[in-house]
């Protein structure tokens, strides 16, 4: 029975799936309020876990759980509650020929 329990448990870790996403973020105009507001307008929404906003690069990276939430509502969510400008910057797919002939 306990081996039963343990197999579950580890299985249930091993499906849990966390995104990462990277947000540009236009709009911010200064290095301590901004980041703040973005930071607070994520807080208590379901399903993100962490939020890190660069002043200097204009991003917002985002760690969530996409079974509770899209990046899609992340973006709308900071939009609505900061009236910034959110584009999510999505990552770019690699490919061996690309990579081969410089076109990644």
């Amino acid at each position: 029975m306990k081996m039963k329990i343990f197999i579950i448990m580890c299985f249930s870790f091993l499906l849990a799936s966390e995104t990462t996403a990277i947000y540009r973020v236009d709009g911010m105009m200064c290095g301590k309020n901004c980041p703040i507001k973005i930071k607070e307008s994520l807080n208590g929404i379901d399903g993100v876990k962490k939020c890190h906003v660069d002043f200097t690069s204009k991003t917002a990276t985002v760690t969530f759980d996409d079974e509770k939430i899209s990046r899609d509502e992340i973006a709308k969510t900071i939009t609505k509650e900061t009236h910034f400008k959110v584009k999510d910057s999505e990552k770019k797919t690699w490919s061996l020929f690309g990579w081969l002939f410089g076109k990644s």
